[in-house]
């Protein structure tokens, strides 16, 4: 900041002349950061600054676009589908290699067909291939495209097809003895809500473009089939996006994801709606607004504290340059007008304190921020039937997840008891601790007696309390109170005795966020069960949206929908029928604040912005306070007394800037008023009883500092 140097006219009187030029040399010279308008002018200049950044910020947001919460919503349903099928073909690997392994060299080809379908595994077709000819020597089921195999299959191979507009893989493994054991199984999707008014589709394709639909209607032929095919060739490369021209207000999305490294990708094809934004010149009027307020915010503080500290320098400096010249008023805060009043010997004048003045630069600047945030976050937000569709659509891959994860625990246990039937109930520990130690989702195992008393255990302590088991075997919640859930799975064995895996709840809580939002599970009384953030067991379910969606879904209905400012959607746990038992229902909440769409862009957005300006306003009311309003106000009381008659009390100035100039006027008042005229401007002064007195030096002209020659010899 340049220094600004006063210019002093010539006075009547030599003396009071000389004086002030002495003592306008003994006075502080303020420079940037210290000074009365620094915060003033730092606030302006970073207003003007953040004036330029909302203009170019907002301008960013602009033109016709497709909500990114639909771009999402698709991603994360091809994406699950996706891992879908790559669990079902990774089950039907292992299932394979697993009967291979079981073959001897030579074995019955028919036997070899009969283990590799005892599986979990739908098969359409299996067959024992001949190692030279690749002709079936054995076969069952639909015929296996021998054209597909490979011409070497050192190891376990899968290979996508469609075949009859039906996705399948082809999964051939070597037999020890040189043949090959083929199988042929349908890539099934689980069945999806689809959006009939958006042409919602589902397909599942290769990359050379080649695809079958397997659930909806997609269009056909033209720049659609175009771009499924180049979406589809993209997904070499990992997920890919695109979209064309649609019906007016719309676009066609296509959103496809790689099914793991098999060369096959599941693609989802939808008519997204298309939102007009805006120009980018919309950032021009809030910037304006921004210009205007950060000129009237420096108007304030120059002409309500700045001018009248100012006004009180010359008027001090004459005052203790004995200048006989008529006195101006002075006016401003009660703090200047004290001072003042103080060198007149006056009494004390009233006024608004300087701080109350002081408020009306933030609250100028504060008000730009809420009308931007009027201007761009009041309203409702807008949400497109495509993500309240994609809403219902995952909280039911989360349900229909969460049965899995239950009901193949009862099926484990179930495999356990049995294989276990002829081994002492004692002697289950090592299959126990192997089932444990397998799956994350057990906390623990047991074996129970007839009465449930606790005779085998692997993992941690079980938290169901001792008591006979029902007769049947299933999946139950062991308790309706206290800290966590038990929710366990038993199966029964010959001998009366039980085997028991307790669930561990934040294994299963974290199979129901594949749904957006915060997910959770209630029984029939809206207690909670299961919850993505943290809970307490058995607490009501809180929300009116939430209960009336969970109320719903016990009655058996799935739907979403949006709830005043949340996405609400529902489903009853109802598949497998393993889980039907327990009567629980799903509902996932979401804040439509958190939705990728347009309009919430641009309110967080105006949000940043006006947060922006909210905190330069801060730190400049701090920076006044602490430079100008705390120093006014501790030289305003020592001016009241010596207003009071106390002239012994020696006033210091503390700060180098004009407030403390104001404060070695006063003292030399004060002094004059003591020791009489010779104290004036100009006279030695000194400091302590024993310092040298204080002398006005001449600046070099070089503008070096004395002793700058010296220290550079050294």
């Amino acid at each position: 900041m340049a220094i600004r140097r006063e210019v002093i006219l010539p006075a009547a009187d030599p003396l009071v002349a000389w004086r002030r030029i002495a003592l306008d040399k003994q006075l502080p010279a303020p420079k940037f950061p210290s000074g009365v308008r620094a915060p003033s002018v730092a606030l302006l200049c970073a207003l003007l600054v953040l004036a330029v950044v909302s203009a170019v910020y907002l301008g960013m947001f602009h033109g016709r676009v497709i909500p990114q919460a639909v771009v999402d919503s698709q991603d994360r349903l091809v994406t699950s589908l996706a891992r879908g099928l790559n669990a079902t073909v990774s089950s039907g690997v292992a299932e394979m290699e697993a009967a291979a392994k079981q073959v001897p060299p030579g074995g019955d080809p028919a036997a070899v067909l009969t283990t590799a379908a005892a599986g979990a595994t739908a098969w359409a077709g299996a067959a024992v291939l001949d190692a030279g000819s690749r002709r079936p020597v054995a076969a069952r089921g639909e015929p296996v495209p021998v054209a597909n195999v490979p011409q070497d299959v050192p190891r376990t191979t899968v290979t996508p097809l469609i075949q009859g507009k039906e996705p399948r893989a082809l999964i051939v493994a070597p037999l020890p003895d040189g043949r090959l054991l083929a199988g042929m199984t349908s890539l099934r999707v689980r069945p999806l809500k689809l959006a009939p008014n958006s042409g919602q589709s589902v397909l599942v394709g290769l990359p050379t473009g080649e695809s079958t639909v397997v659930q909806g209607a997609p269009p056909a032929g033209g720049p659609a089939g175009d771009v499924i095919k180049r979406t589809l060739a993209e997904t070499r490369e990992g997920r890919a996006v695109r979209s064309t021209a649609g019906p007016p207000g719309s676009a066609l999305l296509v959103v496809a994801a790689p099914v793991g490294s098999l060369g096959i990708a599941v693609a989802s094809t939808v008519s997204a709606p298309v939102f007009d934004v805006g120009s980018p010149w919309k950032g021009l009027l809030p910037a304006a607004g921004l210009v205007v307020a950060a000129l009237l915010a420096y108007l304030v503080a120059r002409r309500a504290l700045i001018r009248p500290v100012r006004r009180l320098l010359a008027r001090a400096k004459a005052d203790a340059c004995g200048d006989p010249g008529p006195r101006p008023k002075i006016k401003g805060p009660s703090e200047v007008r004290r001072i003042g009043a103080a060198l007149d010997d006056r009494a004390r004048p009233r006024g608004i304190p300087a701080v109350v003045l002081l408020l009306g630069i933030p609250a100028i600047v504060l008000a730009w921020s809420g009308a931007l945030g009027y201007a761009f976050a009041n309203g409702p937000v807008p949400v497109p039937a495509q993500v309240v569709l994609d809403s219902e659509n995952q909280v039911t891959a989360a349900t229909v997840a969460l049965g899995e994860a239950l009901d193949g625990g009862l099926r484990q246990v179930t495999v356990a008891a049995a294989q276990g039937a002829q081994t002492a109930p004692a002697q289950l520990k090592p299959a126990l601790d192997q089932l444990v130690q397998s799956d994350d989702r057990y906390r623990g195992a047991y074996v129970t007696d007839p009465e449930g008393r606790v005779v085998a255990t692997a993992g941690r302590d079980p938290l169901r309390q001792p008591e006979k088991l029902p007769r049947e075997s299933g999946v139950r919640l062991a308790n309706t109170g206290g800290r966590l859930p038990v929710i366990y799975a038993h199966a029964l064995r010959p001998d009366g005795h039980s085997v028991v895996v307790e669930f561990d709840v934040p294994q299963l809580a974290d199979v129901l966020r594949r749904a957006d939002g915060r997910v959770r599970v209630v029984d029939t009384e809206l207690r909670t069960i299961l919850d993505t953030e943290g809970f307490r067991a058995f607490q009501p379910l809180a929300g009116a949206e939430a209960r009336e969606a969970a109320t719903s879904a016990l009655q058996g209905r799935t739907g979403a929908k949006v709830a005043g400012r949340a996405l609400v959607a529902g489903t009853p746990l109802a598949e497998p029928g393993s889980t039907k038992g327990l009567r629980w229902s799903v509902v996932a909440e979401q804040g439509v604040g958190d939705l990728e769409l347009p309009v919430n862009s641009l309110r967080r957005a105006s949000l940043v912005l006006g947060g922006a300006a909210a905190f330069l306003a801060v730190v400049a009311l701090g920076w006044h306070y602490f430079v100008l309003i705390l120093p006014l106000r501790r030289l305003a009381a020592a001016a009241d007394r010596m207003a009071d008659g106390d002239i012994k009390t020696v006033i210091t100035p503390h700060r180098p800037d004009e407030i403390g100039a104001i404060a070695s006027c006063l003292e030399i008042c004060r002094q004059v008023r003591v020791d009489g005229p010779a104290r004036l401007g100009g006279a030695e002064r000194l400091r302590g009883n024993t310092a040298p007195p204080t002398v006005v030096l001449r600046r070099r002209p070089d503008g070096r500092k004395s002793g700058a020659r010296r220290a550079g010899r050294r």
